[in-house]
């Protein structure tokens, strides 16, 4: 066999394993050049570039990333981008990163978002598209007036309204993929807020990724405010 095409059969076979082990969809596309070839193509080209950015976001987001190891005599067949991004993740654990997604657009009345920040409502819509197989938690935040069962209720309603808007951005995101949650005001920025802005910072929604233990702590919190 041409040896550029024994390259690009491996770099395929990287790519995918790589992808399997970090929860990415990618199905490599079968390569129908005739002919010997330097073992990389716009459309090898285009599947690498999808899948690095694949593993950025998920490391951005604190999602531990995996690489398959690969013998040292087939590592030397890899290009160097991508002989590169192995260095980076090969067979250890990324630096865990908190991710959560702050917003602090909502009335606390009204209970909407603000037509100028439509711009970042698409980019969060789209950043949960980029994860088809996670489950996102919202979470609802208020300031510290009001009684505790009246923040609660407010916070809950913050949650729906919030996960409401991000289902119509037209992103196709599932409706299961998305939990809400109020944490009332039991997880304040600035613990007894005395000025405006200070409760302004209070009143908040996140976006997390999904976690039961995270579920959990806020109930276990709420429930003792009641």
């Amino acid at each position: 066999m041409f040896k550029g095409k024994k390259t690009c059969e491996v770099l395929r076979a990287v790519r995918k394993r790589v992808a399997d082990l970090n929860g990415i969809q990618f199905a490599p596309v079968e390569c129908t050049h005739e002919g010997d070839c330097i073992g990389t193509c716009p459309a090898c080209e285009r599947e690498r570039q999808y899948v690095e950015e694949q593993l950025s976001l998920r490391a951005m987001a604190g999602h531990t990333l995996k690489v398959v190891g690969v013998a040292a005599g087939l590592t030397s067949m890899l290009s160097g981008q991508e002989a590169q991004a192995q260095e980076m993740i090969q067979e250890r654990d990324t630096v865990q990163q908190k991710f959560e997604w702050d917003y602090y657009g909502f009335d606390r009345l009204g209970i909407g978002p603000k037509p100028e920040d439509m711009v970042q409502w698409d980019e969060m819509a789209a950043f949960i598209s980029k994860f088809p197989e996670d489950t996102f938690l919202v979470v609802g935040h208020t300031d510290e007036r009001g009684s505790d069962k009246y923040n609660l209720k407010m916070s809950e309603a913050y949650a729906k309204s919030f996960r409401n808007v991000l289902l119509s951005m037209g992103k196709g995101i599932d409706t299961l993929r998305l939990k809400t949650i109020g944490a009332s005001s039991t997880e304040c920025v600035i613990p007894n807020a005395q000025t405006v802005p200070e409760h302004e910072q209070n009143s908040r929604m996140t976006l997390e990724f999904y976690t039961p233990e995270r579920e959990k702590e806020i109930r276990e919190k709420t429930v003792l405010e009641k």
